[in-house]
C-alpha cells in the first residue's frame, strides 16, 4: 500500500520536479543578477536555490489550499495565526511568494522559438510526462468516456477559452479520456485554440480519434456526448474493435426521419 506522498510522486515524479526546480532556480538567479547589476550601490540580493523537497512542500501547500477551499484567499492571509497551521509550519510566507513568483516549467530563454509551433510550449514537456505517468499507473476498465473540462484560469496564455455555459467561464480547456467507472484521467489534450489555417472542421471526430487510438483493438466501450458523436465516429471505432454510446443532435442529416418524429424514442 502506497502512502499519500508515494502516490502523489507516481504522477508528479522526481524527473518532473527536477525540471521545475532547475528552471525556477535559473530564472530566479538571472533575475537577481540583473537587479544587482542595475543597482551596484545597493546591498546585493541572493537567491537560495529551491530543493526538490522544498518544491514538494510547495505543491503540498497548493493542494491543501484547494482541499480547505481557501485557494481564493489572499496568500498572506493563509499564514495568519487564525488560519490552517500547516501553511506556517511548512515554510515562511515570503519564501512561498518568492517560489510562486519564479515558478517555471520550461526554459524561458528558448520559449519564443518553441511557441512558433506550440502555443502550449511553457507546459508541453511536463504535460506529456504527466500523461505518461497517468497511463503507466492504472489499468482502465472496459468502459471509458470522452469529455471536455475547463480549468478555471484568468492568467495570460495564448489559449485561454471563454465558455459562458461553464461555471468558471474563463480557463484552459482540456479534452479528456477517462475511466467511466471512477473518472480516473487516462490522457488529456490541451485545446490551444484556433489554428492559423482557420477554424477546425470535424473537431469532435478528431479528438475522439486522438484519444481513442491507444485503445485500438481492446474491445472497450467509449461514452461521449453530442459534441463528439457523428456518424463517422462509430464507423471508425468499430474498425478498431471499440463500441460507442453517445447522444446525437436531432438536426443531424444522417438521423432517419422516423427517429426524429418519434419523441419518445431515445437517440443514442
Amino acid at each position: 500500500m502506497l502512502s499519500i506522498e508515494q502516490t502523489f510522486k507516481c504522477f508528479m515524479n522526481i524527473e518532473m520536479a527536477d525540471i521545475i526546480m532547475r528552471h525556477t532556480n535559473k530564472l530566479a538567479k538571472e533575475t537577481y543578477n540583473a537587479y544587482n547589476n542595475a543597482h551596484p550601490n545597493t546591498t546585493p540580493k541572493s537567491w537560495t536555490p529551491v530543493s526538490i523537497t522544498e518544491l514538494y512542500a510547495f505543491f503540498g501547500i497548493l493542494i491543501m489550499t484547494g482541499a480547505n477551499h481557501s485557494n481564493g484567499e489572499h496568500v498572506r492571509d493563509l499564514w495568519s495565526v487564525k488560519n490552517y497551521p500547516l501553511y506556517r509550519a511548512t515554510m515562511g510566507v515570503n519564501r512561498f511568494c518568492s517560489t510562486l513568483r519564479f515558478l517555471r516549467f520550461d526554459d524561458k530563454n528558448t520559449r519564443a522559438t518553441r511557441l512558433l509551433t506550440d502555443k502550449a510550449a511553457p507546459i508541453s514537456e511536463l504535460g506529456t510526462m504527466m500523461n505518461n505517468n497517468l497511463a503507466a499507473h492504472y489499468k482502465p476498465s472496459s468502459c471509458l468516456t470522452i469529455d471536455e473540462q475547463l480549468f478555471p484560469y484568468r492568467g495570460r496564455t495564448r489559449f485561454t477559452q471563454y465558455i459562458p455555459s461553464k461555471p468558471a467561464k474563463y480557463g484552459v480547456k482540456v479534452w479528456w479520456i477517462c475511466d467511466a467507472t471512477n473518472a480516473y484521467p487516462l490522457h488529456g489534450q490541451i485545446y490551444t485554440g484556433q489554428a492559423e489555417t482557420g477554424r477546425e472542421t470535424n473537431q469532435g471526430e478528431r479528438v475522439v480519434k486522438d484519444l481513442s487510438a491507444k485503445y485500438h483493438g481492446s474491445s472497450r466501450n467509449i461514452t461521449m456526448d453530442n459534441l463528439f458523436t457523428t456518424l463517422p465516429v462509430p464507423e471508425l471505432l468499430l474498425t478498431w474493435k471499440l463500441t460507442i454510446v453517445g447522444t446525437l443532435r436531432k438536426n443531424k442529416s444522417y438521423i432517419p426521419q422516423e427517429m426524429k418524429q418519434n419523441k419518445n424514442r431515445t437517440i443514442g
